[in-house]
């Protein structure tokens, strides 16, 4: 295969992007061109949501905005909490009771007109807040985001896969996307000197273990999703992805997709990374209304297996608490405080490559 350092026939093509990018906002309600403010928990952060309004005056006009947009995104984030299933259980709140849970708000591309107001408006909830409305209804709901998810976009043609530091429609597709915020962050591979020295384009491609454990390890990252768009540079192509967990030493191969225009790549980019929400939300969505603890032991060969495993179990997302009370030879007796139901903290701990089982009378966490 030709060096891919040597093969860069992707053009930029910003008109065509700009108008995928335009459609996946206008369907989503959830524009991908800004981030929240670091201070900010990102979980209870809606960014660029588009606003339109018109009243006798560009004051009333972005006043109407103003608060349309707040409903706008107060929908967004319900969504993004709960389960579909819950949704309807929620009462819209009222305009007051809007302005209670809302943190700050903030406009950005502003555009206006004789009697109308055009921009993007981005809003912090206050988690306190929102957190209580929920638990109060008695709907489970996601307070935490997932772990990042460090994302390889990789381009391939027949004439071969494309440097991974070249700007592709790809990489430009999941650059917006990373952008948008919500429960699972999805930085881009930075692609600098050292990157590139740790892995290549075919290596990237092929999913090579041990070039990605050191990019694991480089970036701290738990998972790696190699995303893969392949055609010809004006497309259509085929998307497929694949996601390596480190922590469970496991693969998850994503939904392929066909026929996809180069204006629609960041729907692509989109579907891959709802699928990565919809799996952490299957795993964090929990009942705040129940809280728990469990007495349990864990068989240990050696204290750097009890480092990693009480480190596994602290960042089980329904975890709260592990109180230690004995630390022996062979095993170490913790309280596993909790909240949400037992199931949820089963799932939990799978996430984390952990199960919970019943040892002849007594709970023990192991790995799996």
């Amino acid at each position: 295969m030709a060096a891919a350092a040597a093969f860069s026939p992707w053009r930029r093509t910003p008109g065509r992007l700009i108008m995928g990018l335009a459609l996946w906002l206008g369907a989503l309600a959830a524009p991908a061109m800004a981030q929240p403010r670091p201070v900010d928990n990102p979980v209870f952060t809606v960014t660029n949501v588009p606003v339109d309004a018109s009243a006798p005056n560009p004051l009333q006009a972005r006043e109407k905005a103003q608060m349309e947009g707040v409903k706008r995104a107060f929908d967004i984030l319900v969504r993004r909490l709960v389960a579909a299933e819950d949704i309807a259980r929620i009462t819209p709140p009222s305009d007051p009771e809007l302005e209670s849970i809302i943190k700050g708000f903030e406009f950005a591309d502003e555009r206006t007109a004789p009697g109308r107001y055009i921009a993007l408006l981005s809003v912090v909830f206050r988690p306190d807040r929102i957190s209580g409305m929920l638990r109060g209804a008695g709907i489970p709901f996601v307070d935490a985001a997932s772990p990042p998810v460090l994302t390889i976009p990789v381009m391939r043609s027949t004439a071969g896969v494309v440097a991974l530091d070249e700007k592709t429609p790809w990489r430009e597709a999941w650059g917006n996307v990373a952008k948008a915020g919500g429960l699972v962050p999805t930085p881009l591979l930075r692609a600098d000197a050292t990157d590139l020295k740790a892995i290549n384009p075919e290596q990237a491609f092929v999913g090579d273990m041990a070039a990605l454990s050191r990019l694991a390890e480089r970036y701290g990252a738990q998972r790696i999703l190699v995303s893969v768009a392949t055609g010809e540079p004006d497309g259509p192509f085929a998307v497929s992805g694949t996601v390596y967990d480190f922590t469970i030493s496991d693969k998850l191969t994503l939904a392929p997709q066909s026929g996809v225009a180069i204006d629609k790549l960041i729907d692509a980019a989109v579907r891959q990374r709802t699928r990565l929400e919809e799996d952490w939300k299957a795993v964090a969505t929990l009942s705040h209304d129940i809280a728990d603890a469990v007495a349990v032991v864990v068989p240990l060969k050696d204290l750097a297996e009890w480092v990693n495993i009480r480190r596994r179990i602290s960042a089980a997302v329904s975890v709260r608490r592990v109180q230690v009370q004995s630390l022996e030879e062979g095993r170490a007796i913790v309280v596993v405080n909790f909240v949400g139901t037992r199931a949820q903290l089963d799932k939990a701990l799978e996430q984390r490559g952990l199960a919970l089982v019943d040892s002849g009378g007594s709970l023990s966490i192991v790995t799996r």
